[in-house]
């Protein structure tokens, strides 16, 4: 889970400081409140690797480590602190694009990802960019804190 860019009442789907950071807490993060109203989370370090609940004792990577590498305020270092090495990050990006599945996207398809089970992303688009729906929907706090379905509705066609 990622908070970067979004506020913590977004991040955490409460406006309750004291369950915010109990959610928080629940998924292994220490808590910072900072003086703006803004919190500060700290993830780690931990194992990359994690048995889920319900996924009949499957392991999954979890990791932030490409998507936020290189980026101002990055969230992805070493243990201690230091900078992840190039080739770590490079190696990564070669595993998510030897595991990537491509979809011939047509008018009207519907994918469901749980993102428990699948790192989902987009490629760039060159013009003209296709429409997405992304919809998803928190109906307990308990799917927040052990994932939810993630449902993408193409409304171009191709």
């Amino acid at each position: 889970m990622t908070t970067r860019g979004r506020g913590w009442q977004d991040a955490f789907a409460t406006r309750d400081p004291a369950e915010a950071e109990r959610r928080a807490r629940a998924l292994g993060m220490d808590v910072e409140w900072l003086a703006n109203g803004g919190v500060k989370t700290i993830l780690g370090p931990r194992c990359l690797t994690r048995v889920f609940e319900g996924r009949k004792g499957r392991r999954m990577w979890l990791n932030t480590l490409v998507g936020m590498h290189g980026k101002d305020l990055s969230s992805a270092t070493m243990a201690d602190g230091s900078e992840i090495p190039a080739d770590v990050v490079k190696r990564c990006e070669e595993i998510i694009e030897e595991e990537s599945i491509q979809f011939k996207w047509q008018k009207g398809d519907i994918l469901f990802l749980d993102n428990y089970a699948t790192l989902h992303g987009r490629r760039p688009a060159l013009p003209p960019q296709n429409k997405m729906l992304f919809i998803t929907k928190i109906t307990h706090h308990r799917a927040y804190i052990h994932g939810h379905l993630l449902l993408l509705l193409n409304l171009t066609s191709n």
